[in-house]
């Protein structure tokens, strides 16, 4: 089931966000505004689901977007420190391509996942490279005969990538979870286990090290979704026990890490149609739910990065009960507690974030995603 990224196809312009004056100074992160920072639309609409940030002058966002009469193509957008500027990418051809994550091992050694996609459908998945020159396809592996996806990737070196999404056998079959590694040479898939009798799917993945890697994602046994997170030891993957809000679908779509004893995953729970904030911590020893706010009438968070153990960054989404209108979230971890900090919202009644990035370094953050611009 493809539900981790919101995607708007029509009248959409992407958007991105940095806090101006972020550092690994809590009162400053608190205190500082997060601004729209102007960012290039080639097609009529555009969407941005992924970011990586490797300096404060190389950060790369990745997505899609559309036009009509022809199929989706990819969107690679990078800042160079002043502007951000469309990237030319490969597109699978005659079909519909996308790119769902992005992570960097270095300014010339950037990877970025997603799918192409027919409208049988058959869904491919879909696996680009940025030498510092040019993006290239590279193959990948497709175990299922009609889905095949990667929402999340990874790069711990230039021969250690991990990628992660679902794939089902056949149109009927239960979707199970994918999980394709890059060894510097080629693609190949990696077992790992499968707990739903209906759905399986991995939604992001992060590394500490080569051997302390997670995936989360959700599975569902006819009951409603419910929290999957699994770890690589440097040796197999297993599932690691996590809680669940009690009496709802529970699915985690981000992670991110700061230390094998510090891994932060992010989602919603979703009780009778109504979603809250979904927030877990990795204390090194279990997986907790940990208190953060939900403004809306419906809340969801879909990326989540750090700059430090007392400052990581929620982005998402939320549903204004005055309006109806959808709102930018963003919620801030200062090593106590979860707080909302206030984000804009350009088009005032369709706005949303996707994924977010930062770079401890320069005590940068970045917040990517897209809003619906109404014409007059």
């Amino acid at each position: 089931m493809k539900h981790c990224k919101v995607k708007l196809l029509s009248f959409v312009v992407a958007t991105v966000l940095i806090p101006l004056l972020l550092t690994t100074a809590v009162a400053q992160a608190q205190a500082a505004p997060w601004t729209v920072v102007k960012s290039p639309n080639p097609g009529s609409g555009n969407g941005l689901f992924g970011a990586a940030s490797i300096s404060a002058n190389d950060v790369w966002a990745v997505g899609n977007f559309s036009s009509s009469g022809v199929p989706e193509q990819t969107l690679t957008l990078h800042w160079n420190g002043k502007k951000w500027s469309v990237v030319k990418s490969p597109n699978v051809s005659s079909q519909d391509s996308e790119l769902m994550a992005v992570s960097a091992v270095s300014t010339n050694d950037v990877w970025a996942v997603g799918d192409s996609h027919t409208t049988s459908p058959v869904f491919q998945t879909l696996t680009e490279h940025w030498n510092g020159h040019k993006w290239s396809i590279m193959a990948s592996p497709n175990p299922g005969a009609q889905l095949n996806e990667l929402f999340g990737v990874a790069a711990v070196s230039t021969n250690d990538v991990w990628a992660v999404g679902s794939f089902a056998l056949t149109g009927f079959s239960p979707s199970q979870t994918l999980i394709e590694h890059w060894n510097g040479t080629s693609w190949s898939v990696v077992s790992s286990p499968n707990v739903g009798t209906q759905t399986n799917e991995l939604l992001g993945v992060t590394a500490v090290s080569a051997s302390d890697i997670w995936a989360v994602g959700d599975f569902n046994n006819g009951t409603g979704p419910q929290t999957l997170i699994e770890h690589w030891n440097g040796t197999s993957w297993s599932v690691v026990s996590s809680p669940n809000v009690s009496g709802a679908s529970n699915e985690p779509l981000a992670v991110a890490a700061v230390s094998t004893t510090d891994v932060w995953a992010v989602g919603n729970s979703t009780t009778s149609g109504v979603s809250q904030a979904l927030i877990e911590q990795w204390n090194g020893t279990s997986w907790s739910i940990v208190p953060s706010p939900s403004p809306g009438g419906s809340n969801d968070l879909r990326g989540v990065a750090s700059i430090s153990a007392t400052e990581i960054w929620a982005v998402g989404d939320f549903i204004d009960n005055n309006t109806g209108a959808f709102q930018t979230l963003i919620e801030l971890w200062n090593g106590t507690s979860w707080s909302i900090v206030s984000s804009p919202n350009p088009a005032g009644m369709q706005d949303f974030f996707d994924a977010a990035s930062a770079d401890p370094s320069s005590g940068q953050a970045w917040a990517v995603g897209s809003f619906i611009a109404f014409n007059p």
